[in-house]
Parts: C-alpha cells; sequence; structure tokens
C-alpha cells in the first residue's frame, strides 16, 4: 500500500487491528506496539476495525488493550516543537473500556486548528462527532488512543498484588508519549489532565521525560485545546466501543441497552439487575474488580457459590481451632495444620542456626 491509496480492505485493516493488541509483560518495549499508521485511510480503516470488530480472543484473558497511533502530520514530522494533550474517558464506569486519548500537533499551526475543541463531557454527542470527524481528516492534526479492556482492568485491580487504576492511568500516558517519541516526534510540551495529585503526577511525568514541559491540572480539558481534542478522541472512541461492543461469551438474546455503563445511568442500573449467568455472572464488557459488580454477587439469589480448594485449606474454622490461644499453642497440645505452600516443597521450621 502507497501514501497514495484511498481505501483499505475490511480484512486488512482487521489484520492490523488485531496486531495493536499486545500481549507483552512491558508493551512500552514491543516496536510493533503503536507503530503509526502509514496514513489517513489506514488510520480509518483501522480505527473502525477497532471499534466495531471482535477483539482477539486471547485479549480477554492476558495482555493489554489496543494502543492506535494515527499517520503523522507532515508538519508535525518536521516541527522542533510538537504540542501534546492528554485527556481520558470511562474512568469511573462499571462497564466497556477505559479510553485514553492524545491528540498533537505542531505550535506553528495553532491557527489552523479548529476552536470548537472543549471538555467533550460538556459538548452534545452531535458536536463531539462532528469535532472527531474534523480532527481525523485534519491535516495538521495526529492522535493517539489507548484502551484499557474492562477485563485488563478486572485483572489488574484483582491481582494478589492490585495494580490501581491510578496506576494504570499514568502509565497509558507515559505508554502514548513514549510512542510518540519513538515515532520521532519533538514533543516540547504536554497539557495532561490530572488523575490525583497534579503536582505528584507531574514531577513522575518529569522524570521519565526531562525534555518535555508538563503542564498537569484538574479540567485541563477545558482550557488546553490540545487536551480538549484528546478529550473528543477518548469520548467518542469509548461511545464507538460500547456501541459496538461484540461479546465473546454466547449470551442468546442479550440486550443490548446498558446505556452509558456508568452506575448511576438508569439504564445501566437495570441491565446489570440480573446475573446473566450463575456461574459467571455477567459478559465481558463488566469490570470484574467494581464494588457494584461485587456486591450483585453476594446479593444475587441466583449466583452459584463455588468454593476453591485454597479455601478449604485455609477455611474459617480450622483457622479459628489453630488461633485458640496462645498458651495452647506454646504447650504443643494441637498440631498447627501446615499451609500448603510449605508442604509441597517441603520446607521445616528452623529452630536454630549454626555456624
Amino acid at each position: 500500500m502507497t501514501a497514495n491509496d484511498s481505501s483499505i480492505s475490511n480484512q486488512k485493516a482487521k489484520g492490523i487491528a488485531d496486531s495493536l493488541y499486545s500481549c507483552e509483560k512491558h508493551p512500552i518495549f514491543s516496536s510493533k506496539y503503536g507503530a503509526p499508521m502509514s496514513n489517513k485511510a489506514e488510520t480509518k480503516a483501522v480505527l473502525n476495525a477497532l471499534l466495531n470488530e471482535l477483539r482477539p480472543a486471547s485479549a480477554n484473558v492476558a495482555g493489554h488493550g489496543p494502543l492506535l497511533l494515527s499517520d503523522i502530520p507532515n508538519s508535525a514530522k518536521e516541527s522542533e516543537e510538537v504540542v501534546v494533550g492528554v485527556d481520558e474517558a470511562g474512568r469511573g464506569s462499571v462497564m466497556g473500556p477505559m479510553v485514553y486519548g492524545a491528540a498533537y500537533w505542531s505550535s506553528s499551526v495553532e491557527e489552523k486548528i479548529p476552536k470548537g475543541f472543549n471538555d467533550s463531557k460538556q459538548l452534545t454527542e452531535q458536536t463531539r462527532e462532528r469535532l472527531f470527524d474534523q480532527l481525523l481528516d485534519h491535516d495538521d492534526i495526529g492522535f493517539c488512543m489507548r484502551s484499557l479492556l474492562p477485563s485488563e482492568i478486572s485483572r489488574n485491580m484483582l491481582r494478589p498484588n492490585p495494580y490501581n487504576l491510578n496506576q494504570m492511568s499514568h502509565d497509558s500516558t507515559m505508554l502514548m508519549i513514549r510512542k510518540l517519541l519513538d515515532a520521532g516526534l519533538k514533543v516540547k510540551k504536554a497539557y495532561i489532565d490530572t488523575v490525583g495529585n497534579p503536582y505528584t503526577y507531574r514531577r513522575k511525568l518529569e522524570g521519565q521525560f526531562p525534555g518535555i514541559e508538563f503542564v498537569v491540572e484538574s479540567k485541563a480539558d477545558a482550557k488546553y485545546a490540545s487536551c480538549s481534542a484528546a478529550s473528543v478522541v477518548a469520548k467518542v472512541s469509548r461511545d464507538k466501543f460500547m456501541t459496538g461492543w461484540k461479546f465473546t461469551e454466547e449470551l442468546g438474546g442479550l440486550s443490548r441497552e446498558f446505556g452509558s455503563g456508568y452506575p448511576s445511568d438508569p439504564k445501566c442500573k437495570a441491565w446489570l439487575e440480573n446475573l446473566q449467568d450463575p456461574l459467571f455472572g455477567y459478559g465481558d464488557i463488566v469490570r470484574f474488580s467494581w464494588a457494584p459488580i461485587k456486591n450483585k454477587f453476594e446479593e444475587s439469589e441466583e449466583a452459584v457459590n463455588v468454593l476453591f480448594q485454597a479455601d478449604l485449606d485455609d477455611d474459617e474454622d480450622g483457622l479459628i481451632q489453630q488461633q485458640k490461644g496462645m498458651s495452647s499453642f506454646l504447650s504443643g497440645s494441637k498440631k498447627r495444620k501446615r499451609a500448603r505452600y510449605f508442604e509441597q516443597r517441603t520446607l521445616n521450621v528452623v529452630t536454630s542456626l549454626s555456624g
């Protein structure tokens, strides 16, 4: 395909879209993950495939959601001062992905940038769509989009050592900036809508990217054009992910009337009211690490109670018996049950050390 081609096949677009998912433990070191598209036709076709086609099966159980880097505008390639904005959408939702967006351009083309960008949540859906189309067609604007799948968020937050949403947010921002730098862009200034303490976040970013001036503020998406454009990228992409969501599970005639995915949305609340499966609960659009979802499992009479071997090994009654009193423990009157970990490795208690 050449830069002059005006179309790309659906099959090729789907193939490229699938390659934007990463099974790498550290996707920042993967050269293929987040590589820039070659032209606008490819950018649009691959974006459409990402938003509307089924995800690779492996993406639901491992790795990272997609990272799309658009074709790079010539004005940005040649610029010594590229300005970047970063914002997110879907952070507080119990359903669907959290999407991070970045928008960038050369500081020399500021007067060519559309004036309507603002905090996307303050814009109507029609206005956001129009601005997103303008952004996609604009010769001087590039963008990046990182989607954290609900299954990815659940895995991260339910780990023995939880990887929380703030950490995911910070890492997503840094990953996108790193990919822009890897693509050869000379980023000089970045406007970031803060997550957590803005001072701490800014120092963290400056430590990773000492050559970039960072402005990290609350409501930055309503103050700075590049951050506002990033907000539009994130919000429109997330909305399209939700409306085009393809369930991996076979859930029969499941209703798609789940609304925005936020717990305050009446449609979302109604959709979550009944478990779709007595064992697994819901499809992979749901974030299982969220408290409202955990509570649904606890409250539902339909849910199947599952008891794992680890639960049996450390059952509450056993622990109570083991911990009845320090005196019985010291007297050795009742042998304490050893943890499976030590039994499998034939590890014994050491009572003395010899030189």
